[in-house]
């Protein structure tokens, strides 16, 4: 048996006001930021290099906050908790919009069914790690678990 998953790593990145740092994708609306893990590389470096490809900023990885998976394609999606370091926020190829929103108005605007759970979990994360496996089409948590 030849075994294939894809790895996602995605942030909650805030600042000290505890705003939140939000992309438009031209893809899912407004979501947090993350991407792939490219072959070789650490979950961290991917971490880092998906914000700085994104938005032009530096991070401080603080805390896992969970991870899922999505059973129907096997993508890992591994969650972390960011604070906001250095640089100036900047629109790229993959963000048509970048703008730091309140926790609240970040709840609201993400409205993509798995991007919006897992925005959740992360908003709320409270030490506890959330862990859950999920189908994309149509959306829906198949098994979950705190930990």
């Amino acid at each position: 048996m030849q075994y294939t998953h894809f790895v996602s790593v995605a942030a909650l990145v805030t600042n000290e006001a505890g705003e939140v740092l939000l992309i438009k994708s031209p893809n899912r609306g407004w979501e947090y930021l993350g991407g792939m893990v490219e072959p070789g590389e650490s979950l961290e470096r991917a971490l880092y290099r998906e914000i700085k490809e994104e938005t032009g900023v530096y991070v401080a990885i603080k805390s896992f906050a969970g991870i899922c998976k999505n059973i129907q394609r096997d993508v890992v999606n591994i969650d972390f908790i960011c604070e906001y370091i250095d640089g100036e926020i900047r629109t790229s190829e993959e963000s048509l919009e970048v703008k730091w929103v309140s926790r609240e108005d970040a709840g609201n605007m993400v409205t993509f069914p798995l991007t919006k759970k897992r925005l959740e979990n992360m908003l709320e994360h409270s030490g506890a790690n959330y862990c859950f496996a999920f189908q994309r089409d149509p959306f829906d948590i198949v098994e979950e678990s705190w930990f």
